[in-house]
């Protein structure tokens, strides 16, 4: 069967009526021939066999092929249809996550301009540097004194800008899930859609 995938339609459709016609002949023939008669009239019944078992199946088939040449044609069209979303989707990830990374500069110079003067005014403890570095890692500060005492020599414009680094890292990743949910939205919507 799949060496009829590879012929055109038209050329295996003739091939297919010239071995039935051939078979017909054959047996038509048989009765002429005499002595042969015998050895010849299975050999073209089974010719005949054969071909109207490829005749029933080509016609059998037809719709089916008919299908999947649409079909094709379909996954044609929305690849380039899935193309199209995958642009708009980037597109829009990309200018989302140049405003995040704008507003965290915007935020980083007003650290520079403002809170830095306030580096030799505002001491923090340790144990604020330790509870915030353990929630960083999604760990537990430990709880000893003796681990946390005194006062660290961390400025807070450094932790402000550790903060808002770690911020825009968080509205970056937020709109890259953003942007996944809204493409296999789209992806699925347009292939349930065109390939049913």
């Amino acid at each position: 069967m799949f060496w009829l995938s590879l012929i055109p339609t038209e050329a295996v459709l003739w091939a297919i009526h010239g071995i039935v016609l051939f078979g017909i002949a054959l047996f038509i023939g048989c009765h002429f021939i005499g002595p042969y008669k015998i050895l010849a009239m299975p050999f073209a019944l089974v010719i005949i066999g054969f071909g109207l078992f490829y005749e029933g199946n080509y016609y059998g088939t037809k719709d089916y092929r008919a299908r999947i040449a649409e079909m094709e044609e379909n996954v044609k069209e929305v690849v380039v249809e899935s193309e199209k979303v995958n642009t708009i989707v980037q597109t829009k990830y990309v200018d989302k996550i140049k405003i995040v990374k704008e507003k965290a500069e915007e935020n980083v110079k007003i650290i520079e301009k403002v809170v830095t003067q306030y580096d030799n005014k505002c001491e923090l403890s340790n144990a604020a540097i330790v509870l915030h570095d353990s929630a960083s890692q999604n760990t537990v500060s430990p709880s000893s004194g003796s681990a946390v005492e005194g006062t660290s020599k961390v400025k807070i414009s450094d932790v402000l800008r550790t903060v808002t680094d770690n911020y825009a890292t968080y509205y970056q990743t937020r709109e890259q899930v953003i942007g996944w949910q809204q493409w296999y939205k789209e992806q699925k919507k347009l292939y349930e859609d065109k390939l049913k």
